[in-house]
């Protein structure tokens, strides 16, 4: 897909975000966007930043990582720890199902944490935040099964020590294989669904508005916004090695730095130019 501006007062620039922090791309500098990331010629420069190379129009071009270029953490690395973080959580509960089996069968003393809140787990699902509504409906329905997995220490082991071990065992035995399975299919799910929303887009730039010139991969798009000569604050302050050419101010709210591409190559390639 290409982009263009065709009106000479008004200027379009796409918009993403990394990191909380807004940015833009003058679309006269765009010459189509695509999924070619699993096509990049991965290189063994390992200047930061740096991916590799796409053949794209005929002329081998560089490709950088537009967060990592910018000084930023790639949302996909966060992401990938969250599923990996999860994997984790589905384990701590099968060990907890598992310890608490062990006391009430050997009479040790339970030292898992019996509030849901406390658990490794706990502390960050009641902490995160998220503004995806199909990661949200996931999320809500988590938070019932924890809580009644955490809900059997006191009543199960209150049961064993009153002599009733072996209904206890038996009551356990049905959780497993009822509401521990069904928090361990949720997580399953959540880390499914965050499998598929990593979607690295390449950026294929252009100086003339013809000839291909290099490459940026980001994880998400926002939206073409228009601004003007009037809106762009060419922050002077600012430190002049920045790549930044300016700030649009959007009285909607949807301000965003706007890239100097010029100055964003100069750095990425120096770098890249040194670890060769």
């Amino acid at each position: 897909m290409s982009l263009n501006n065709t009106n000479t007062d008004t200027q379009r620039a796409l918009t993403f975000t990394i990191d909380q922090s807004s940015f833009g791309i003058d679309v006269s500098h765009i010459l189509s966007f695509s999924d070619s990331f699993g096509d990049i010629k991965y290189s063994t420069n390992d200047a930061e930043g740096f991916i590799g190379y796409l053949d794209f129009r005929n002329t081998l071009v560089q490709v950088f990582e537009c967060a990592t270029a910018l000084s930023q953490t790639r949302e996909r690395e966060s992401v990938i720890k969250l599923v990996g973080d999860i994997k984790t959580y589905q384990q701590a509960h099968i060990d907890w199902v598992g310890a608490l089996e062990h006391s009430i069968t050997s009479s040790e003393p339970f030292t898992k944490p019996r509030d849901p809140r406390l658990c490794t787990f706990g502390q960050w699902f009641y902490a995160f935040e998220t503004d995806d509504d199909g990661l949200r409906a996931l999320l809500n329905k988590i938070e019932d099964p924890h809580k009644h997995i955490h809900s059997l220490a006191d009543k199960l082991l209150d049961m064993a020590a009153a002599g009733d071990q072996a209904q206890a065992i038996e009551e356990l035995r049905i959780e497993k294989q009822t509401t521990l399975k069904k928090l361990l299919r949720v997580l399953d799910y959540i880390n499914d669904y965050l499998n598929n929303s990593i979607h690295p887009i390449v950026i294929h730039l252009t100086k003339d508005g013809r000839t291909p010139w290099f490459s940026l991969v980001l994880d998400t798009m926002g939206d073409i916004a228009e601004y003007s000569s009037l809106s762009l604050d060419d922050m002077q302050s600012v430190n002049q090695n920045e790549p930044i050419k300016g700030y649009v101010r959007d009285p909607s709210g949807n301000s965003f730095m706007l890239l100097s591409l010029d100055k964003l190559y100069d750095q990425v390639n120096s770098k890249f130019s040194i670890a060769g």
